[in-house]
Order: structure tokens, then sequence, then C-alpha cells
């Protein structure tokens, strides 16, 4: 099971590069991968997760051109994620399913990376398919949801679309439903805030990113979102500490 899920994730994962770059572009997700600069229709042996890049060296055999390290990296993570749901389930329903959550929240947070959008198509998947999954491990509550959609619509109308987007109003209803209660959403935004912060602080040093200029928000939303499903059970005692206080 162990060997079928990090394979599960890899395929996901090749999946997940092609919807990062046909989906902001308006493109069909079906079809057959080509080179993006000759092209050339892959063959599958030049499609095999993170194999055929190690194989073709990074470049695209036909013109010879750079592979962008995208497409593993999210071969890999993809793959690293849907292992670290076996191990925390060892059930394989309740693992695929948050497999595919971890999966659908990393797509998204290169997207919005790359492009500053968060595409619907994503969205309202991960939003069902992590109410399915706190339905299945009896944690579903309203709260998460109701909490991230109040502080994000906030944000929203305040600053009348210009601090966020509306698809980040829904993915913080999809991670509300994910994590449960709205104890945990508090965590879980604490944790976005705290990494964001660290990460944009980084970029500004190091002159990536300059005052002023928009940063996407989803990754940050995406890797405070995993860290509360890893870590819920310290968050949880935190809590439960908390109020016993």
């Amino acid at each position: 099971m162990t060997i079928l899920f990090v394979v599960l994730g890899l395929v996901f994962g090749s999946f997940g590069s092609v919807l990062v770059t046909r989906i902001p572009g308006g493109k069909t997700i079906v079809g057959r991968s080509g080179c993006p600069h000759c092209h050339k229709t892959l063959t599958p042996l030049e499609l095999i997760p993170v194999i055929s890049y190690l194989f073709l060296r990074g470049r695209c055999k036909e013109c010879k051109v750079p592979i962008g390290w995208m497409y593993p990296t999210i071969e890999i993570l993809s793959a690293l994620l849907f292992l670290a749901a076996w191990q925390l389930h060892g059930e394989p329903i309740t693992a695929a399913l948050l497999g595919l959550v971890l999966w659908l929240l990393l797509i998204i947070g290169f997207i919005d990376a790359y492009t500053q959008t968060i595409s619907d198509l994503l969205n309202i998947p991960l939003l069902v398919l992590a109410v399915l999954y706190s339905m299945l491990l009896g944690q579903f509550e309203i709260g998460g949801i109701v909490l991230g959609v109040a502080f994000f619509g906030a944000q929203w109308l305040l600053s009348r679309g210009k601090c966020l987007g509306s698809g980040d109003i829904i993915l913080a209803a999809g991670i509300g439903a994910l994590v449960g209660s709205w104890e945990r959403m508090v965590a879980c935004l604490f944790l976005v805030y705290v990494i964001g912060a660290l990460i944009a602080s980084t970029l500004l040093l190091t002159g990536r990113v300059k005052r002023g200029q928009y940063i996407a928000f989803a990754p940050f939303m995406a890797i405070g979102a995993i860290a509360t499903v890893f870590f819920q059970s310290r968050i949880d005692q935190f809590i439960a500490l908390y109020i016993g206080i």
C-alpha cells in the first residue's frame, strides 16, 4: 500500500503539472501532452513521472530546450503528500481522500504563485472532498467553514477586492471544511500568516519582490492547512489546555 500511494501521488502529480499549465490559459485539460516550445507530442516513455525527466536530463528530446523544474517538483511533492496521508491514517479510503485534498491544495498554490488566480475548477472539488473527508472522520463542523469565509470575506469587502479575490474565500471554505472546528481554523490562520510573513520578508530582503508588489496568498494558505492537518493532535492538545485555563 505504501508503494501504491507513492505511485498514485506521482500519477496525480504528473496530471497536476498539466492542470498548472493549462487551466490558467483556459485550455482543455484533456488531450496528449507536448513540448511547450517545439509542440512535439510526447510519447508514453516521455511521460513517466520523474524518471522521464531524469532520463531526458531535463531537456526536450526533440528541441533540447530545458524542461521546467516545476514538473518533477510537483510530481515529487504529490507523491510525498499521498505517502504522508497514508502514513497518517493507514486506511485506504480515508488516506486517498486526504491525499486528493492535499494534492488539490498543492496545485492551487502553484497556479496562484504563477498567475495570481485561483480556479473554481479546483476550488469546488477541494471543498467537496474536504467535506467528505471530515465527515468520514466524524469531525465535520460548520464552524471552520464559517470562520474561513467570514475572515477572508471581510477582507475582500473592506479592500473592495484589491487585497484578495473571491477564489481565496472559496479556498478558505475548503480549508475550513478540512480542519473542522473553528478553533483549528484559528490555529490554521495563525500558521498561514506566520508562514506568509516569513516568506514575504525573505523575498523582500533578497530583492525577489518589491514593496507594494502583490504576493500570491494561496501558497501560504495551502502550507498552513497542510501543517494543521499533520499537527492536528498537538493543536487539539493546545486548544484543550487553553480552554482548561
